[in-house]
């Protein structure tokens, strides 16, 4: 039996959005195509009906995950009475035990930076593009003249990132450290 071309679009979202939950879980060398087909509830020979090579997943799964976590940015500050709330909001969320622990391998800027740098261009096209969707989104809350607050917006950024990407690092072998760093940050972020 076909399927529909409707059906293969769905089918093909459902492999992009298992993938970008394994690889932020998991890393991009540590998850291979057919533990992400077997995921999705596909056989491994589907996968190139849908796509060329890993690499072209990977790179459609990071964007897929950046798209979703900018929207969900966009979101609180779109909900939030002021700018200043909307920040609050967006850092004590991030900098969280909650988020930090999340099942779904939480935000691409902080699960795939390292796995970024040591692929291809195609993947990081895809994280650079990423990352420019969240400075613009921060950017467009900043006071100040367009650099300033393309300079704001990075330091902030870098600051929500390093923070929680220390704190996993050092979770299992020292939990103190790891809630120290996300609350410190988050204390000095929120200034």
């Amino acid at each position: 039996m076909r399927l529909t071309s409707e059906q293969a679009r769905e089918n093909r979202q459902l492999i992009l959005k298992t993938a970008s939950r394994m690889f932020r879980l998991h890393g991009l060398e540590d998850v291979s195509v057919a533990d992400i087909m077997k995921q999705s509830g596909f056989t491994h020979g589907g996968f190139y009906n849908h796509f060329d090579s890993k690499e072209e997943l990977a790179a459609e799964a990071i964007a897929y995950a950046f798209v979703k976590s900018t929207h969900n940015l966009s979101e609180k500050f779109g909900t939030a009475k002021t700018p200043k709330k909307g920040f609050e909001t967006v850092i004590s969320e991030y900098l969280s035990p909650g988020y930090r622990d999340s099942s779904t391998g939480g935000c691409p800027a902080a699960a795939l930076p390292s796995d970024s740098a040591r692929n291809g261009n195609e993947i990081q096209m895809a994280f650079a593009e990423g990352i420019e969707s969240y400075l613009d989104v921060f950017s467009a809350q900043m006071t100040g003249t367009k650099q300033e607050s393309r300079q704001q917006a990075v330091a902030l950024l870098s600051g929500l990132v390093g923070a929680l990407m220390l704190s996993r690092a050092v979770k299992k072998c020292n939990p103190q450290l790891s809630d120290e760093l996300l609350h410190s940050t988050r204390k000095s972020l929120s200034k």
